[in-house]
């Protein structure tokens, strides 16, 4: 049908409908491109595993043709879809000739599955539901709850309990995050309608550093972030960043020169950005010209507060929590 097939995926981990993807993908073409989301992210309840990670799982199974496949990982890219769409096709020219026919296969199972229709050269495959539409996440959730192995191939079963029995820290820690975010939703789940969560979030940027704190509690323990919180009921969006900015950094600089030097105010509402729930982001920006750094002071939320060189930030991507990393990219353009 095709000389070359891509399969997309973020495969956390990857699951038997996964693998019948690309055994469907291997009897069409002659070779298949399977491209692994989610690389460069921080572990979480939703990425338990580094994108390596990922990529040794899928070539420890025997039921593919390893000869006939490649396999790439990608980052996320939420706030940039046309870099990310730039990106995936990157990989497949590099991977294929001029002249090769190439297809696109996958299911789409909801709205996260829009990505498959931004390929219009490409010819789509569609796949049907497969294992009652048993997915990734309730694979985790069962390793999570009862540490129990489920709908992934021997192999890769193996894998997982060698990684549990290997990483007892990260697994523990995984698990702790997972129960706390479990009875965080269930404090709202008999309200009347699913809340929507408003916060804001603070970068301030002095002599080319931003300033960062690391979390101090779940979600996120010891990842950093950009300092902010919730929106209280009575007080205004600037208000609230100011607020939380100042609780979490204690940082020596008065309200009026804060606002002072606010740049802009910019809207982050990816639906899938936050594993508490559906939460809005007003990231504020503020410049402080200033000839040295103001004093910063740990907070009782935070594990630490540092200013960071700019051009550090790439090289740490994958110690931020959920998605600060791509928003302070967006919103600074570096």
């Amino acid at each position: 049908m095709a000389d070359v097939i891509v399969h997309i995926g973020r495969f956390q981990p990857p699951t038997l409908a996964h693998l019948e993807i690309i055994k469907k993908a291997q009897s069409l073409a002659k070779k298949v491109i399977v491209i692994v989301g989610s690389a460069k992210k921080a572990r979480s309840v939703c990425n338990p595993w580094t994108s390596l990670e990922r990529i040794e799982m899928l070539r420890s199974t025997k039921e593919i043709d390893h000869k006939r496949l490649i396999i790439a990982p990608i980052p996320d890219s939420n706030y940039d879809f046309s870099w990310w769409l730039a990106e995936v096709e990157k990989i497949v020219k590099q991977n294929t000739n001029s002249d090769d026919s190439i297809g696109v296969i996958g299911y789409k199972k909801d709205d996260t599955s829009y990505y498959l229709d931004y390929f219009p050269k490409w010819k789509f495959v569609e796949m049907p539901k497969l294992y009652s539409g048993l997915s990734a996440t309730q694979v985790r959730e069962r390793l999570f709850e009862n540490n129990y192995v489920s709908h992934v191939t021997d192999e890769i079963g193996k894998w997982l309990t060698n990684w549990i029995v290997n990483n007892d820290v990260i697994y523990s820690t995984l698990k702790e995050e997972y129960h706390y975010i479990k009875k965080y939703k269930d404090m709202w789940k008999s309200t009347l309608f699913t809340p929507v969560f408003v916060t804001t979030d603070a970068i301030v940027i002095c002599k080319e550093n931003i300033l960062l704190i690391r979390r101090g509690n779940n979600p996120g323990k010891n990842l950093y972030a950009m300092p902010g919180g919730f929106l209280e009921q009575t007080e205004f969006i600037t208000d609230c960043a100011i607020r939380e900015l100042r609780g979490k950094t204690r940082i020596d600089v008065d309200n009026n020169a804060l606002k002072k030097s606010l740049s802009f105010v910019k809207v982050f509402d990816d639906p899938f950005r936050d594993q508490m729930g559906r939460s809005i982001a007003h990231v504020h920006l503020f410049n402080l010209e200033l000839s040295k750094f103001p004093n910063v002071k740990l907070s009782d939320s935070a594990s630490d507060v540092r200013w960071m060189s700019i051009k550090n930030l790439d090289e740490l991507q994958d110690k931020f929590f959920g998605d600060h990393y791509q928003i302070i990219k967006n919103v600074l353009m570096f």
